[in-house]
């Protein structure tokens, strides 16, 4: 028996809105508890959370993406977001503003490959140089590092009453990603639908 699980990266439907709330609230109670107030991370609604992805998904388009990696019965394991870059201070037009991976899956490519699918879409979009943000207390902020990003900025972020610092991520180049071999557990790199 096969229990491979084939995972690929695709473009979001708005049936993925619940599954995506589901994978965004997890990751987040799960990395970020003892980082952010656990009040604040205790009422993350996935119900309010789909809605909000029902309606980013709805407004997606190639030059603001919403991908998922999901398997062939519609199951998400992780998710990205973009678009042109929120902080025009700096010189990179654009920006990933989410990319998350459900707890028990990480270290399995699906991290990468999300990551490499936005670099592909945004560079047939002419776009130059991608940023992305992450809270300098996240253990998780050195995939980005080991991925080719350099903090090429800094600043600070309020968030449930409490100060937090985060720092940016540049690839100035869409051509400096590293690569993944891999995603899923065991299966190879599907090619990408996006």
């Amino acid at each position: 028996m096969d229990d491979t699980i084939r995972i690929g990266i695709r473009l979001a439907r708005p049936a993925d809105a619940g599954e995506i709330a589901h994978v965004y609230v997890d990751s987040w109670r799960d990395t970020y508890a003892n980082i952010l107030p656990e009040a604040g991370l205790l009422k993350m609604s996935k119900a309010e959370h789909t809605m909000g992805w029902a309606r980013t998904i709805k407004a997606s388009n190639l030059r603001n993406p919403v991908l998922v990696a999901a398997d062939t019965k519609q199951n998400v394991y992780g998710f990205a977001s973009a678009g042109p870059s929120r902080d025009r201070s700096l010189p990179y037009e654009g920006e990933v503003y989410t990319l998350y991976v459900a707890p028990g899956w990480t270290g399995q490519g699906l991290g990468s490959a999300l990551l490499s699918s936005v670099f592909r879409l945004f560079s047939k979009a002419n776009y130059r140089g991608i940023i992305i943000w992450a809270l300098s207390d996240n253990p998780s902020r050195f995939f980005y590092e080991a991925l080719g990003g350099q903090i090429v900025a800094e600043r600070d972020h309020t968030m449930w009453g409490r100060k937090m610092r985060e720092v940016g991520y540049g690839w100035p180049s869409l051509e400096g990603l590293k690569p993944t071999s891999r995603i899923g557990r065991g299966a190879p790199l599907p090619p990408t639908n996006a």
